[in-house]
């Protein structure tokens, strides 16, 4: 009697392990860090407890995509983009495996979820709770924390110093502008005019000087034209 209820005792102890194992494992990514909108290669590592895991189905968040999923031997990959999934089947793995992706990450950063359902011999096991935890009723889904991308953020600065420095250049043109206009409102518009009319004086002395200097020989050249006619006629009638 004993001996039965010992037999009975290991084959109960056995079934609850064999059940609670895949609560203790879980399934993981690598890296459990990315840099957000960045295009990241996704490892995730299935532990074995058992029970040979036959498929994988995973469930992308909210902003993903999937970029890429190298080939796996023994196993069919496919992508599902109404479902927003990605999904191995037609494989045994009866011991500790993995499964790739290339993903296009969502651009907010951040914690973000990929909700997992593991599927071996035994059954399905869903990796889906948003709460992290080690106790055997929590089957938390993988997770990946999402950076700001530091790269982003300095081309950022740069970018204001220099559009700064642009701008603190343009501010010092109007002043140039304007001094050079006040130098053509002064001296240097002035001298033009100047020249201009001391020519035009110039010219017209000239002018004068030459009509005078005519007027004064045809004046000239008249009275010596008269002198001569006189002489002739006052002597006649002297005769």
């Amino acid at each position: 009697m004993i001996r039965r209820l010992g037999a009975a005792l290991v084959l109960t102890v056995t079934a609850v392990v064999a059940l609670a194992s895949p609560a203790w494992a879980h399934v993981e990514i690598e890296p459990a860090e990315a840099v957000a909108g960045a295009t990241e290669s996704l490892t995730f590592s299935v532990a074995y407890e058992g029970s040979a895991t036959t498929g994988l189905v995973v469930q992308l968040p909210e902003g993903a995509s999937v970029s890429e999923v190298p080939a796996k031997a023994g196993w069919t990959s496919a992508v599902d983009e109404a479902e927003h999934t990605v999904s191995w089947t037609g494989g045994s793995a009866a011991a500790d495996d993995t499964f790739s992706v290339v993903v296009v990450l969502p651009t907010t950063p951040g914690e973000v979820l990929f909700p997992t359902i593991q599927q071996t011999v035994a059954g399905e096991v869903a990796w889906i709770g948003e709460e992290e935890g080690e106790d055997h009723g929590s089957n938390p889904a993988p997770r990946l924390t999402l950076v700001a991308d530091p790269t982003a953020t300095t081309s950022t600065t740069e970018a204001s110093t220099t559009t700064t420095e642009a701008t603190t250049t343009t501010d010092e043109l109007p002043g140039t502008t304007l001094e050079a206009e006040q130098r053509d409102d002064g001296s240097t518009s002035a001298a033009p005019w100047l020249i201009g009319s001391a020519i035009v004086a110039l010219i017209a002395v000239a002018l004068g000087g030459t009509f005078l200097k005519r007027r004064a020989d045809r004046a000239q050249e008249d009275g010596s034209g008269d002198g001569g006619d006189a002489g002739p006629g006052n002597g006649g009638d002297a005769l």
